[in-house]
């Protein structure tokens, strides 16, 4: 049992940077957002009202980065964009059903 537990952790560094890639404020809750549908700034705001808009843009733009999400621009007047889950951000979907069983052993 020992050993197959020392296997699981033998990439240390590729489950921080998955835990670094995931951790803020409200990135869990915007990717729960997102799996939902595509979805607009303001309309993960109304999810989310207690986060700045300022945050929110921060940790999209990380996200994004990270492709977890992409971000498409329209070209209309007025200007609409609309961000979306990726593939790579729909695989967290095992990772946080893992997680929520952890927390709720705590």
């Amino acid at each position: 049992m020992l050993e197959k537990q020392e296997s699981i952790f033998e990439n240390s560094q590729a489950i921080e940077k998955a835990l670094s890639v995931i951790s803020g404020k409200w990135k869990v809750a915007i990717l729960k957002e997102l799996l939902k549908k595509r979805m607009r700034l303001k309309d993960i705001q109304k999810g989310l009202p207690t986060a700045s808009k300022r945050t929110l843009t921060r940790q999209l733009k990380e996200m994004i980065d990270t492709q977890l999400i992409k971000k498409k621009d329209f070209n209309e007047y007025p200007k609409r964009t609309e961000y979306a889950i990726t593939a790579l951000g729909k695989k967290l979907v095992t990772v946080f059903s893992e997680l929520e069983r952890f927390g709720g052993k705590l």
